[in-house]
């Protein structure tokens, strides 16, 4: 019964109105200012999902953009996840797909994009972009047109094309070039999290050491987290190999968030299970190599997700990428 509540309480929450308002490009948004943060003692602006130095204005002032990509093992390596400031990881039926968030960086290959689940719009709406996707299951379809969400889909030719090198159905890419000249002017998104400054260490409560990450976020899928205190980043491996990517780099996040989420089942379509994002769960927090026992909380589909220590503080991160599992509570995660 509160699974079953908990999602009613997410299709409401998906069913308001966005802020963003009207469809990609349409240009209707008012220009918000740009929320980067500023170290105290320096003049430098931050990137608001990395924490990252904003040294290009153009790129801190302009929308971030959400696209859906397969993890299938025919559908690697993908294209552009290196370039991502955020990526979340959840379960489709059997396998896993990521929801893969661009703002500070760009890339020339991004894919291959995939089909749309219920949960995608509720994690992106605080972005306040678009989401980018191939399709969809009708009762999907329409959760994500009632969700207010700008949306950019493979009916939009220009922006997504079939690749002939592929085969099909992992096949469909663009770049972050096509995408944000496609979205155009709009806010640019709020800040994901605190982040650690220059010179300053992670000492967050119950804070404990780590050095790897081993977990299985779909029964057909398993991931691993080697942490390179040289290079500050989590190595991730997928089914037993190195995660590369087009153009061999390995997919290195420097922050891992593993998030404890209840899955339910679409009313309208029993067959598609998606994580209930709103409200609030356990969360281990991977960050400078220590793992750190967190709690989640998403009041609202246009809340920011926040991940809290055992004193009730925020969990500053690393800046740089951030790469968070939504993960069936009870699931098993082994830490080295």
């Amino acid at each position: 019964m509160r699974r079953n509540l908990i999602a009613l309480g997410v299709l409401l929450a998906l069913g308001l109105t966005a802020a963003c308002g009207g469809g990609a490009g349409t240009g209707e948004r008012s220009q918000a200012p740009v929320p980067t943060s500023t170290v105290p003692g320096t003049s430098a602006a931050t990137f608001p999902l990395t924490g990252m130095p904003a040294a290009d204005a153009a790129k801190a002032a302009r929308p971030a953009v959400a696209v859906k990509i397969d993890n299938a093992a025919a559908a690697r390596p993908q294209g552009g996840l290196d370039q991502a400031d955020l990526i979340y990881e959840e379960f489709t039926e059997g396998i896993t797909r990521f929801v893969v968030v661009f703002h500070s960086s760009d890339a020339a290959t991004v894919g291959p994009v995939r089909s749309v689940r219920p949960a995608d719009p509720v994690i992106v709406k605080p972005l306040g972009g678009p989401l980018v996707f191939s399709g969809g299951a009708p009762a999907v379809l329409d959760v994500v047109r009632s969700s207010g969400v700008a949306q950019v889909t493979e009916d939009d030719r220009e922006t997504l094309r079939r690749r002939p090198d592929r085969r099909s159905p992992f096949n469909l890419y663009s770049t972050t070039e096509a995408l944000f000249g496609k979205v155009g002017a709009g806010a640019p998104p709020p800040p994901f999290s605190p982040f650690l400054r220059p010179g300053e260490t992670s000492a967050p409560a119950g804070a404990t050491p780590a050095a790897s990450i081993r977990l299985a976020p779909a029964p057909k899928v398993t991931a691993a987290y080697a942490w390179d205190a040289g290079a500050g980043v989590w190595m991730r491996s997928t089914d037993g190999r190195p995660h590369l990517l087009e153009g061999g780099a390995q997919l290195s996040p420097k922050n891992v968030i593993i998030q404890y989420t209840p899955y339910a089942a679409l009313a309208a379509d029993r067959v598609v299970r998606f994580p209930e994002v709103v409200g609030s769960g356990e969360a281990l927090v991977f960050v400078a190599g220590t793992q750190v026992k967190a709690r989640w909380t998403k009041s609202s589909a246009t809340a920011v997700t926040t991940y809290v220590d055992a004193a009730g503080k925020p969990v500053p991160l690393t800046p740089g990428q951030t790469l968070v599992h939504l993960q069936e509570p009870g699931s098993a995660v082994t830490v080295g």
